[in-house]
């Protein structure tokens, strides 16, 4: 049977299984409801297990002294081939929580499987999140029969983490969450900042230089599930 574990973050809930085996995404995705090929966050220990798996340049650097451990989740280029499964670009994120149940779990499922434990939010895909072990086991119906372990610490209903691809020295923002557009672009020292307007849900945001210039784009695409 493969281990599946329900913990808390600083956020939300979230779904761990072994990021390395293919076999447990799949179940995952089974669990979610979701397509198999739907992106799926890795949860690690802290920043040097980032930097273990993928390709950290010196803007990412920056955007993870600033944030992390914290609610932002970081797409990188991949250089561990076991990983690789997890992608179709080239590119897999992380997220570091600060939450102190979701460390000790990540800390004692790195030091039994080696491996880093998948963290995606515990909900029916299209369904809201909801706050509490209970509830999210009654949303999952049938298919909570394959979660192995539940570490129940109470609700958690917080703002879901920032999602931002960050390639080369390109910044995008994928989805706005906790961590406010103008906090990620001047942690990397952007000097030109594009506004938002506040009635838009889902945008992405891409700034990138560009000669001896500062090039901008401003996408308003769909959000990656994380």
């Amino acid at each position: 049977m493969k281990e599946v574990i329900l913990y808390p973050t600083e956020t939300i809930y979230g779904l761990g299984v072994n990021a390395f085996d293919a076999d447990a995404l799949s179940l995952l995705a089974e669990i979610k409801g979701r397509p198999v090929t739907q992106a799926v966050s890795c949860l690690v220990r802290n920043t040097a297990d980032i930097e273990h798996f993928a390709q950290v340049s010196d803007t990412a650097r920056k955007l993870m002294v600033a944030f992390l451990p914290g609610p932002l989740t970081i797409i990188l280029p991949c250089t561990d081939e076991r990983l690789q499964h997890m992608s179709t670009d080239g590119t897999v994120s992380f997220r570091v929580s600060p939450d102190p149940v979701a460390q000790q779990a990540i800390k004692a499922f790195m030091d039994q499987c080696d491996a880093p434990m998948t963290c995606t939010s515990a909900n029916h895909h299209g369904d809201t999140p909801v706050d509490t072990p209970a509830a999210i086991l009654e949303q999952l119906g049938e298919q909570a029969m394959h979660v192995t372990q539940v570490i129940d610490d109470g609700a958690r209903s917080g703002v879901p983490s920032t999602v931002v691809r960050c390639v080369d020295d390109s910044v995008e923002i994928v989805r706005v969450g906790a961590i406010a557009a103008d906090d990620i672009y001047a942690a990397v020292a952007l000097q030109t900042l594009i506004s938002v307007s506040s009635n838009i849900s889902c945008a992405s945001w891409r700034k990138r230089t560009s000669g001896a210039g500062m090039a901008s784009q401003c996408n308003h695409d769909a959000v990656v599930g994380r």
